[in-house]
């Protein structure tokens, strides 16, 4: 087919002004809820309020054990590690998915991104979430110390083991994380493996399994050890009826973090899938799968202040304190537990 030199050039001008588009596309910044973000917008204002909520709440708790020293208490230690790995999961969760996600094209396009920074990106982004989840093992794995053992609870789980261990299980998770990334930015350019969630399924779905499966085996060896201590009267069973609150509260930490990972896990075993070029589910029940996953994420991490104040952790009598003294303000008997 010939076209005259009109049609031809009419043809030009609308590819320059399509390339214009484009390029303007590019160098535009998308904030949430605008035209070019790509979620939806009113799951984007409940996650940023999910966040702002749990940013808060876990600043409280971080603020409130360090003002009144309660992070010398082991459990309440390990709730203040808790607490800043979900904080930090929080800020590079909502960094991710609201800045750097939506604009990865115009940060591409005005910065540019080397090997270095998708390496460091993804070690940032994954190993506070992959320390959150080891953290709340550790939480339920000292409550089944305390409850299976309390003699050895009390002479080797002090505050200082709780901090070493959290410490080197985050520097693990980070050198396996620095490990891998490596290793992906030789097979696939940068910046697709942080932005393909295959890439990150590989990692996240054995580090969550395992940790499912030791929540489940320390819940299922603590009670079965209570069964044959239940005829056993004395000291012992009276420290596990004073450390019920506490106990409930780790119960309800571990069940939400279970449910939470659900969907998470539903998604990212379909990107694996996807990576070997099977179909698994139609592209609208993907989507709806990514928004879920966002919504129940986000409030793994946001919802813990919460049960503390749902759940007090409070003891009839205090160490050094007469029961007066005991604050009535529901942060404070959130954290008044051994």
């Amino acid at each position: 087919m010939i076209f005259s030199k009109k049609e031809q050039r009419n043809a030009s001008d609308t590819r320059m002004e399509l390339t214009k588009e484009y390029n303007k596309s590019l160098l535009s910044f998308s904030f949430p809820c605008s035209s070019e973000f790509p979620y939806n917008c009113p799951v984007t204002c409940c996650a940023l309020t999910i966040v702002f909520s749990g940013t808060v709440g876990n600043i409280a708790v971080v603020a409130s054990m360090i003002r009144r020293k309660l992070y010398k208490k082991t459990s309440h230690t390990c709730i203040l590690v808790l607490a800043l790995t979900d904080l930090l999961s929080l800020l590079l969760y909502a960094t991710r998915e609201c800045l750097y996600f939506p604009n990865e094209d115009y940060f591409l396009q005005n910065f540019g991104l080397s090997d270095g920074f998708c390496v460091m990106f993804f070690v940032s982004d994954n190993t506070p979430y992959l320390g959150s989840c080891w953290n709340v093992v550790f939480l339920a794995y000292e409550r089944y110390v305390l409850v299976t053992n309390p003699l050895v609870y009390m002479e080797k789980h002090t505050y200082r083991i709780v901090l070493i261990r959290a410490v080197v299980a985050f520097i693990l998770m980070a050198a396996m994380n620095v490990c891998y990334s490596v290793i992906m930015t030789r097979m696939s350019k940068c910046p697709g493996f942080i932005l393909h969630p295959s890439f990150y399924a590989f990692i996240s779905v054995p580090t969550i399994l395992s940790a499912l499966f030791l929540l489940l085996y320390f819940h299922c060896a603590k009670i079965r050890k209570l069964h044959r201590i239940n005829s056993v009267e004395g000291r012992h069973i009276r420290n596990l009826h004073n450390l019920s609150n506490m106990t409930r509260t780790v119960y309800v930490i571990v069940l939400v973090f279970i449910v939470s990972q659900i969907p998470y896990l539903i998604f990212d075993v379909i990107s694996i899938y996807e990576s070997f070029e099977y179909v698994v589910w139609p592209e609208e029940y993907y989507d709806v799968i990514l928004h879920v996953s966002i919504i129940v994420f986000s409030i793994n991490y946001a919802i813990n202040p919460f049960i503390y104040w749902i759940t007090p952790l409070r003891t009839k009598f205090k160490r050094n304190k007469p029961p007066s003294t005991v604050p009535l303000n529901a942060t404070a008997l959130s954290l008044d537990k051994y």
